[in-house]
């Protein structure tokens, strides 16, 4: 008899192959999955595959002949899936919950066997509680136990919502995280990513180290102006114990909004630090604006000293760093500033995703939504952010496993 052979449930970033056993060998089967968590109405994805000669369908080493994705792929049937009955757009991977994935497996028209999966964000015993001071806001992550634990500092981009997925899953793996929100409603931060102060990352990290079940070792982690962040806090600090910086640049960048006048993103002790200003008009692909082409073309009409003086000084960085970044990154040119930001760096791990865009981001969830979002072009495509996403996730782990041998 047939059997979709799954977890109940798995934390989210697990790589979790589905296998089905009891097929005939040879047998030609579909296997359709849907979820509705990850979106405004129900995501599907489908793919067809010939059973082995011991009868089995495994995701982690058979490809469909036909499909939603082609290759191998062993969580082809998380990261393909997308929206079939809604609005559109769905929602944000780290926003989702914890998403039960329905499996139903059908030859010639007949359902042959069914089965669901939870995926936890996760673990049990993992809390999270809202984190307001005067100096900044976030939700913070506890690992279960008593600790001590390494902490992270978790750097959102320009969506302005806190990171927390990624807080979910560095608690899960023993992390105290603080998914800082560092624009956006709460009283303590600007309204506007403008004239954000610097210090907030470090009043972050000292909220951290002062809880007693956090050890002296904290690392700051960033996505797209996040990485720039956390790069600009790394250069300036001694205390980050290891930086992640995914979708990184190597300048410090006109804030998106804040006035007719050019404004700095970033100030220290009140002042604009230096930025290069938006110089060039974007482009656009299928309907999509395409920032790349006014952060590339932008360097080139700023005068040197200018731009020189906005470059953030990657020489003092003393602490280890792992550079994300994907070729096709349509927001803004991260993987040649990671080639640039390698050659400064003391101590560099980088990894280079030639297909993939902007969205690089958790591993195993869908990516049909990662290569534009609001009408903003991001690159890259769903195989390519997936396969770039499963990749580097690990990599970060190790990244920061090493901060505390």
């Amino acid at each position: 008899m047939p059997t979709v052979v799954l977890p109940e449930a798995s934390r989210w970033d697990d790589p979790t192959p589905l296998r089905v056993t009891g097929l005939d060998p040879g047998q030609t089967v579909t296997l359709q999955s849907s979820a509705t968590a990850w979106f405004d109405g129900t995501g599907t994805t489908t793919a067809t595959f010939t059973a082995d000669a011991e009868g089995v369908v495994d995701t982690s080493d058979q490809a469909p002949f036909v499909g939603d994705y082609e290759g191998v792929a062993p969580t082809g049937w998380l990261w393909a899936l997308s929206e079939t009955d809604g609005p559109g757009g769905g929602q944000p991977a780290g926003d989702a919950g914890d998403p039960t994935v329905e499996i139903v497996v059908e030859a010639d028209g007949e359902q042959l066997a069914t089965a669901e999966t939870t995926r936890r964000r996760a673990t049990e015993g993992v809390s999270h509680e809202w984190v307001e001071t005067p100096a900044f806001a976030g939700v913070l992550f506890t690992p279960p136990g008593d600790g001590p634990h390494p902490g992270v500092v978790a750097l959102h981009g320009s969506a302005g919502r806190p990171l927390r997925g990624v807080g979910a899953a560095l608690a899960s793996r023993g992390y105290a995280t603080l998914a800082v929100q560092y624009f956006g409603e709460p009283d303590p931060v600007p309204d506007a990513l403008a004239a954000v102060p610097v210090e907030t990352v470090d009043a972050a990290a000292t909220h951290l180290r002062e809880r007693p079940n956090t050890t002296e070792q904290i690392a700051v982690f960033g996505r797209s102006k996040g990485a720039e962040l956390a790069l600009v806090t790394a250069a300036r600090c001694s205390w980050p114990a290891a930086v992640v910086a995914v979708a990184p640049t190597q300048y410090r960048w006109q804030a998106l909004e804040g006035g007719e006048e050019p404004r700095s993103s970033w100030t220290l002790d009140g002042d604009p630090l230096p930025f290069v200003p938006f110089r060039a008009a974007p482009g656009e692909c299928d309907g999509a604006t395409v920032f790349r082409e006014t952060y590339a073309g932008s360097r080139d009409r700023v005068a040197p000293d200018r731009l020189d003086a906005a470059r953030i000084d990657a020489d003092s960085v003393d602490t280890p760093a792992l550079l994300v970044a994907g070729g096709d990154d349509q927001m803004w040119p991260s993987g040649t500033d990671t080639a640039a930001l390698t050659d400064r760096l003391r101590t560099v791990e980088t990894r280079q995703y030639p297909d993939a865009g902007h969205g690089i981001s958790l591993p195993h969830a869908p990516t049909t939504t990662t290569t534009a979002a609001g009408g903003l072009a991001l690159g890259g495509t769903p195989a390519a952010n997936a396969r770039a996403s499963a990749d580097h996730w690990p990599a970060v782990l190790d990244h920061l496993a090493a901060m505390c041998q």
